[in-house]
């Protein structure tokens, strides 16, 4: 893809999308939905028509806030090699991804839970791009979530920390024309549209968190984000007065060429801990 072309894509303004929510008959059902393979989400979930906001413009306003909006986009200069080598990414991007959510966040402390790479070529469902509109978390797990992550890395929480956690969003090898990661602004999202549902993948049976459709939700990207590019979005956060979710999906950008590269990803979860003044 020519300069000129990425130049044209990041000037779009918004993108026409199908997306994938949860179906809206869970909201009202004692019981949550179960998700885990390509079978189970399309028994749960459906496609809805939605326009993709380029956030750009926002950002060069000063108009996009992590606590307020849920995500932000910043730069980072990866010194990996091998995205596919786990001990190689552990050993030079996860102290990189460290240092970035405490620098964009004012943490305190970063702890690396996992990362994942996405491509082209995915091992099974839960390897490839991410087909539905999805939290990673559910924010009645925090305390379990960060406690636990501390005493992996041998760490005792104290009375006066707060805990948030972060994902980290960055291409590589080609800018991430195809099948980019869209956003729903925390701003548009009430609460309430935000259910459980329980991710099974991998013999896992993991409460977490998923919107219900609503046309007023607003869905931000950044178009052809570049390799030195770094996607922030809020997971969880126990600090008030902020926002504690940001959902989450890939989408089909039919706006670009079909021939140009396929979206290669990384992502990495963290748990930022906030010291409280005593």
């Amino acid at each position: 893809m020519s300069d000129a072309a990425i130049l044209e894509d990041r000037a779009t303004e918004t993108v026409d999308a199908q997306v994938r929510y949860i179906n809206a008959e869970w909201r009202n059902k004692e019981e949550s939905p179960r998700i885990g393979s390509k079978e189970s989400r399309r028994a749960n979930t459906s496609f809805q028509e939605v326009k993709v906001h380029n956030a750009r413009p926002r950002l060069a306003a000063g108009d996009i806030d992590l606590d307020r909006n849920g995500f932000f986009l910043s730069k980072n200069h990866a010194t990996v090699a091998d995205f596919r080598n786990d001990e190689e990414v552990a050993e030079k991007y996860h102290p990189q991804m460290r240092d970035f959510v405490k620098r964009v966040t004012g943490a305190n402390q970063a702890f690396v839970y996992n990362h994942l790479v996405r491509t082209e070529k995915p091992i099974d469902f839960n390897d490839g791009y991410a087909r539905f509109v999805h939290c990673d978390y559910n924010m009645g797990r925090l305390e379990e979530m960060s406690h636990d992550l501390l005493a992996k890395h041998g760490v005792t929480p104290q009375d006066n920390w707060t805990f948030a956690w972060f994902n980290t969003w960055q291409p590589f090898d080609n800018p991430a024309h195809h099948n980019p990661l869209a956003v729903i602004d925390w701003e548009s999202l009430p609460p309430q549209d935000v259910i459980d549902y329980y991710y099974t993948g991998r013999g896992r049976d993991s409460k977490v968190a998923a919107p219900v459709y609503n046309p007023d939700h607003r869905w931000c990207y950044f178009p052809s984000m570049a390799t030195d590019e770094v996607l922030i979005i809020k997971q969880l956060d126990g600090r008030p007065n902020r926002a504690y979710y940001c959902p989450h999906t890939s989408f089909d950008n039919k706006s670009v060429a079909q021939d140009i590269p396929p979206r290669r990803s990384i992502e990495t979860r963290l748990l930022a801990v906030f010291e409280n003044d005593a």
